[in-house]
C-alpha cells in the first residue's frame, strides 16, 4: 500500500497522468481497497510519458523503475521497493487510448476521478463499468473469480475456475473467517484537499523510509522470502502432481 501511495505521489508531483486499472480498480469499487487475494497493483500511464516517469524515479532512495516487456500489445513498466522483489505494474498506453479488451478507452478514462482505497484517494477512470464488464464479465461487481500470479489456470493445473468462483457475499464470509485484515494507509489523502502534491510526496517518502529501517518490514520480508521459497516451490509441485492425477482419473495421491 505504501508503494502504491509513493508511486502515485511521485507521478502526480511531476504532473504525469496515471490511473488505477484492472484488479486494483475492481478492488477500489468492490472492496474499497485491495481485493483480499490479489497479489499485485495495476496502474496505467501514457507511453509518451515514459521518459518523464523514468526520470521521476531516477534519484529515488527507496524506489526503482524498470521497463518489463509487454502484456499482449501494451508495454509494461515496473516501480518497485529497492532491493526487494516487490513491484507494481504500469501499463503504458498509446496516446489515443483506443478501446481494448484489457484496457479502457479515452471516453472511459477521462476526466479522471478519485477512488477510496484503504485510506488513500487514488486517481482512476471516470466511467469504469463498461470496461470492467468487457474484461471481467457483467457480474464483476457481485461475483468473485479468484486469480493470482501464483494461483491461476494459465500456470497451474490445480486452479479450477469453477471451484474458485463465487458470489461476493460468500467470498466475504470466507475472507472474514480467514481473519483477513486489510492494510490501512492512515495518511493524508492524495486529493490535494489535505496536502499539496509536494507535501504528499514528502509524507509518502517518509513513510517508505520507515519500511527500510533496521529490523523493519523490508528486512523481515527478505528473511521470510529466504525461508519460504523452497516450501512454496514444493507446495506448487505437489498441487500440480495431484491435479494431474485427478485429470488422468487416477486415485493414487502422491505423498
Amino acid at each position: 500500500l505504501l508503494l502504491l501511495r509513493a508511486a502515485v505521489a511521485v507521478l502526480e508531483a511531476v504532473a504525469v497522468p496515471c490511473w488505477i486499472t484492472g484488479g486494483t480498480l475492481i478492488g477500489a469499487l468492490r472492496h474499497h481497497g485491495f481485493i483480499p487475494h490479489d497479489d499485485d497493483i495495476d496502474l496505467e500511464c501514457l507511453e509518451i510519458d515514459k521518459g518523464r516517469i523514468a526520470a521521476a524515479f531516477e534519484d529515488s532512495t527507496y524506489l526503482t523503475f524498470r521497463s518489463g516487456g509487454r502484456w499482449r500489445e501494451t508495454p509494461v513498466a515496473h516501480v518497485g521497493l529497492r532491493n526487494t522483489d516487490v513491484e507494481l505494474d504500469i501499463f503504458l498506453r498509446e496516446a489515443e487510448l483506443a478501446e481494448l479488451s484489457d484496457f479502457p478507452s479515452e471516453v472511459e478514462v477521462y476526466p479522471l476521478r478519485r477512488y477510496h482505497f484503504n485510506g488513500l484517494e487514488l486517481p482512476g477512470p471516470a466511467s469504469p463499468d463498461s470496461f470492467l464488464a468487457r474484461l471481467y464479465g457483467s457480474d464483476w461487481a457481485n461475483f468473485v473469480r479468484v486469480w493470482s500470479h501464483d494461483f491461476n489456470d494459465i500456470h497451474g493445473l490445480a486452479h479450477d475456475p469453477e471451484r474458485v468462483s463465487m458470489a461476493l457475499v460468500d467470498y466475504e464470509a470466507l475472507v472474514k473467517q480467514a481473519g483477513y485484515r486489510p492494510p490501512w494507509a492512515g495518511c493524508p489523502t492524495l486529493s490535494g484537499k489535505a496536502a499539496s502534491a509536494e507535501e504528499e510526496l514528502e509524507a509518502a517518502v517518509r513513510a517508505l523510509g520507515r519500511l527500510f529501517e533496521p529490523g523493519g518490514p523490508v528486512e523481515k520480508l527478505k528473511a521470510a522470502r529466504e525461508v519460504s521459497w523452497l516450501e512454496k516451490l514444493r507446495r506448487k509441485n505437489r498441487e500440480q502432481a495431484e491435479a494431474q492425477l485427478r485429470l488422468s482419473g487416477s486415485e493414487e495421491v502422491p505423498a
